[in-house]
């Protein structure tokens, strides 16, 4: 019950401009166009998603910068807004956001990226639903395809912020960026693996939405051919009902495929599965710096990705491409691994969410980065 109210006052307060959340008393005013959620509920985000406390903490830092922070959600196109704004932070840059007229001269407007080019993005899914049209004949919708980035918006604003590595900022080279700052994405804290033992036969596919895009019609042609693999598919495939058509029998009549559908990351049910599931298997065709990968190395599972997942060589296994061929042959070699090797890469993953994308990772990344930014008007 508690779930679906949050979704419910999440759903409504999109549409609502938050003014000045945290309280502050300053002189100067930021805009900051993300998302409104984990700023309702009494200020308890919900630990499901890590953008919840990544909002939080932009917020915090824009506080202890000296800005009073009002909030929308970035497809909010008619907010109301009362105040005229020293700086703007925007997810979607465009020609015509209505904080426009907002904006005090001089103020300035940071881009705040969680994902790839769009234009690369949708190319990449778009020949994934051509891929699958090929292999069975039916065509499915594209369902993660995103309004690009106007070159002569993005390259106006005074800096860009992209959660992601080397690999996800090369998917802007047809733009003359301004100054450029990578930022980590966030492991997630309150995970506790609770299962008997993990395996190297099991597999985890951890997604959202959008299926083929994240490779899971891949997966479902794979395991069918090595029953003794087991792959627990974790991800909204519910809400896709064309593609639950399509791999009816994959999804719900093989013995070696689970689907477990969407689920809570800080549940039992997950930590249950990461219990048990050695690897977490996401061969997707576009990302920024997958949250699937944080979360999975919070709960001591092995990440075997796409190289579009956003991570360096020594921090996840990388598929050398995501072709079926390779795929196979990358998740045989894993499920064969010793136990030690297995023990030592799981080690691994821990200590990367808490040295590398521990939440203070982010706090100072962000901190170093604001304040280049805003070192002339602080």
């Amino acid at each position: 019950m508690v779930t679906i109210i949050r979704k419910i006052r999440d759903r409504l307060g999109r549409r609502r401009t938050l003014e000045n959340v945290c309280h502050s008393m300053h002189t100067r005013r930021c805009l900051l166009c993300y998302v409104v959620a984990p700023f309702l509920h009494d200020g308890e985000p919900n630990p499901a998603h890590q953008n919840q406390w990544q909002a939080r903490e932009i917020a915090r830092q824009l506080d202890r910068l000296g800005f009073c922070v009002d909030v929308i959600n970035y497809d909010n196109r008619t907010p109301r807004l009362r105040h005229q704004y020293d700086l703007v932070i925007d997810i979607h840059p465009g020609n015509d956001r209505p904080y426009l007229p907002f904006l005090k001269p001089g103020g300035k407007k940071i881009a705040y990226i969680t994902g790839s080019n769009p234009v690369v993005a949708n190319q990449a899914e778009l020949k994934r639903l051509d891929d699958l049209f090929e292999r069975r004949g039916v065509r499915l919708a594209p369902l993660r395809q995103a309004d690009p980035f106007p070159a002569e918006a993005l390259e106006r604003f005074n800096a860009f912020f992209l959660i992601g590595n080397s690999r996800t900022l090369a998917t802007y080279d047809e733009f003359n960026l301004p100054p450029v700052f990578l930022l980590p994405n966030t492991a997630v804290a309150g995970i506790n693996p609770a299962g008997s033992g993990r395996s190297t036969q099991n597999f985890l596919f951890l997604a959202s939405g959008g299926q083929v895009h994240k490779g899971l019609d891949l997966l479902l042609e794979l395991f069918p051919r090595h029953p003794q693999l087991q792959l627990h598919v974790c991800s909204s495939f519910r809400s896709e009902h064309d593609f639950c058509k399509l791999y009816h029998r994959e999804l719900f009549a093989t013995p070696n495929i689970h689907p477990e559908g969407f689920l809570d990351i800080t549940g039992h049910r997950f930590q249950e599965l990461a219990g048990r599931c050695a690897w977490m298997l996401l061969p997707s065709c576009a990302e920024g710096m997958s949250g699937s990968v944080t979360a999975a190395m919070s709960a001591g599972m092995v990440s075997v990705v796409s190289t579009a997942c956003g991570f360096e060589d020594d921090e996840v296994i990388l598929l050398p491409d995501c072709s079926l061929e390779a795929i196979e042959r990358t998740v045989l070699a894993v499920s064969s691994m010793p136990a030690d090797q297995v023990a030592d890469q799981r080690e691994k993953a821990l200590k990367l969410a808490e040295e590398r994308y521990a939440t203070a990772c982010f706090s100072k990344r962000i901190s170093q980065a604001f304040a280049e930014v805003l070192r002339d008007s602080l």
